[in-house]
């Protein structure tokens, strides 16, 4: 089998549906399966898709978060290549057919280890591909610009603008809603770290993946639309948790992957907390939650 696609729901019954749906619309000429890993949600999801006969569909009985689905997912694959497919992503052409003839046809020349494409709003505008690393030292300098009193040291800095005019590009990560990877480098890399619950586990695993020698690439010759955060705005005080999850994630990469600097970045991080603590968005709870997750990551 060329591709086993997964995609992993949370409560997000009609929008992976139409996922799916779109998959098997655009997608021809290579064999693939489907493979819905369903976070345990509590709308009717599991019902709905435990009758869809043509996919194969595993339920956990938890919230596992992104990239332990992922990995039950992968566990069942029997493709040689593994998609990882957002739930709030729709197919537009035969996206898959392409990523999978471009990393067939240019692995060994380029090294190829993650493969992505341009993702899309509904609008046909630019939404996203992949990003750069980050380090301790990029996030202090974030923090200066941002703390009230420092920030006017520093000018904006160019946004980083990839060359979406050229064929493909390198790139440091591929953004999770729409990596390829080859199944048998997936499962030697031991798949995403289970201590990720969701955010920076991509980041994680191609940093890994870098340090073997492995290069990420951009595929500019296809698109796909990213509706964004379409099973995450479920989520019950979606913004305050989100943060949480996000910065908790942030930490945990620089803790794993910076670890010599990130004692320097500890000072900051405590700092920015002791901001947040004046940001009037937030409920003095929200607030109080917030500090107390992220201080338990600097421990």
């Amino acid at each position: 089998m060329d591709c086993s696609i997964i995609i992993v729901n949370y409560n997000t019954k009609a929008i992976t549906n139409n996922c799916i749906e779109s998959v098997k619309k655009f997608t021809e000429g290579i064999s693939y399966e489907i493979i819905l890993v369903d976070n345990a949600s509590s709308d009717d999801s599991v019902t709905f898709f435990n009758e869809i006969k043509d996919i194969v569909f595993i339920k956990s009985s938890e919230n596992i978060g992104f990239g332990r689905a992922n990995n039950l997912g992968a566990e069942q694959a029997k493709g040689e290549f593994l998609f990882l497919l957002n739930s709030d992503t729709v197919l537009i052409e035969n996206s898959i057919k392409k990523l999978v003839d471009f990393f067939k046809n240019k692995e060994a020349e380029l090294n190829i280890g993650s493969l992505g494409c341009v993702l899309v709003d509904e609008e046909m505008n630019y939404n996203g591909c992949g990003s750069n690393f980050t380090s301790c030292a990029e996030e202090i300098h974030h923090y200066k610009k941002i703390i009230p009193g420092l920030k006017y040291f520093f000018s904006d800095e160019p946004v980083n603008l990839f060359p979406l005019e050229k064929k493909f590009f390198e790139i440091d990560y591929v953004i999770g809603a729409d990596l390829m990877i080859k199944n048998n480098v997936f499962k030697n890399m031991g798949g995403f770290d289970k201590d990720f619950f969701m955010y920076y586990e991509e980041s994680d695993l191609q940093y890994r993946m870098k340090r073997a020698g492995y290069k990420a690439y951009i595929y500019t010759g296809t698109k796909i639309i990213h509706l964004e955060d379409g099973s995450g705005k479920k989520i019950k005080n979606y913004s305050n948790k989100k943060r949480i999850i996000t910065h908790t994630s942030k930490n945990l990469f620089l803790k794993k992957n910076d670890s010599e600097n990130f004692s320097k970045y500890i000072i900051w991080d405590k700092f920015f907390l002791f901001i947040n603590r004046f940001n009037t968005k937030y409920t003095s709870q929200e607030k109080k939650d917030y500090e107390n997750a992220i201080k338990r990551t600097l421990l």
